[in-house]
């Protein structure tokens, strides 16, 4: 495929990040569009751990999609949001690549007027059809999700 060519009906504009080595281990600063640079780096012997680990990212990426789908999806449904956390943990194979086996979710959402119910069906609609880091690992990586609902 080619990175420079033409959006179409069913590629969007390319997305962008430029990343650089730091040192001469594993340290390694990217940047996307006007943003801050973020440091990457592996714990010794390979890195100095000045950095997050690539899959820390991921972590945050994959939440970050998914509660921005969840909170949108939930506001839709004219259900007031008080405020939300997330916490987003990995599973790791043994044997490398040691990538993710399984991810667990928990959301936790203060609101006067969500429901378990509207909460997992926002959830699954993100699954399904909203969050493009699900639709990613979907098939590769389990995913569970756990609710907390507090008024």
């Amino acid at each position: 495929m080619n990175a420079n060519a033409p959006a179409n009906s069913t590629t969007a504009a390319p997305l962008e990040a430029a990343l650089s080595l730091v040192n001469s281990k594993l340290h390694i600063s990217g940047k996307a569009g006007n943003f801050e640079p973020i440091d990457t780096d592996y714990i010794p012997p390979y890195g100095d751990g000045l950095g997050y680990m690539p899959l820390q990212l991921f972590l945050i990426s994959f939440g970050a999609c998914a509660a921005g789908a969840l909170l949108t999806l939930l506001r839709r449904m004219q259900k007031t949001i008080t405020g939300f956390d997330m916490k987003v943990s990995g599973v790791r194979h043994t044997e490398h690549p040691t990538s993710f086996s399984l991810i667990r979710v928990e959301y936790h959402i203060k609101s006067p007027d969500v429901k378990t119910a509207d909460a997992e069906k926002a959830i699954a609609l993100s699954e399904q059809s909203i969050c493009p880091v699900w639709a990613m690992i979907k098939g590769n990586v389990d995913v569970e999700s756990v609710i907390f609902i507090e008024e």
